[in-house]
């Protein structure tokens, strides 16, 4: 009878063994955010483009971009208003199915900023494809691999 018990014991150990006994955390779905940063100078503006990847499980959940313009040139701050309009003609704000595009303008310091949010669970096809993102919820790159491709196109890039 000893011997049964023992035995019970044994396997139940080797059965928690085998199924894990981590934490809760470790249970948890692992979610990491790869944050790629570019800048630029070029006729007289000073551009950014920071793309926030947010990843569970190594698949893209959501996705932010900014693109961050200033406007550093004196000529070119004579043509603010211009600019602004012409901006304005490509980045209409909008927020539907899944998908918001804002633009945040700072006439002091001549800053003209565009920011598309994307949950991608959460994005209709047809909105990625009028975006330019067609494919993306099919995407299978990991994490990993869509930093080392950032680095290549000369981003910079940590995971927080």
């Amino acid at each position: 009878m000893m011997k049964k018990i023992s035995m019970i014991f044994f396997c139940l150990l080797a059965m928690i063994c085998m199924t894990g006994c981590g934490t809760a955390e470790d249970k948890e779905e692992k979610e990491q955010t790869l944050v790629c940063t570019t800048t630029e100078n070029e006729d007289g503006l000073n551009i950014e483009q920071v793309v926030s990847m947010t990843y569970q499980n190594d698949q893209l959940k959501h996705m932010k971009m900014e693109v961050n313009t200033k406007i550093i040139d004196s000529t070119a701050k004579e043509n603010w208003e211009a600019f602004k309009n012409f901006m304005n003609e490509d980045n209409q704000e909008f927020d539907k199915d899944g998908i918001r595009l804002t633009v945040v303008t700072d006439d002091q310091n001549y800053e003209y900023n565009v920011i598309l949010d994307i949950d991608v669970e959460n994005a209709t096809e047809e909105a990625l494809e009028e975006q330019g993102f067609e494919g993306l919820k099919d995407d299978t790159s990991t994490l990993e691999e869509s930093k080392e491709s950032a680095e290549k196109d000369g981003a910079i890039c940590e995971i927080k």
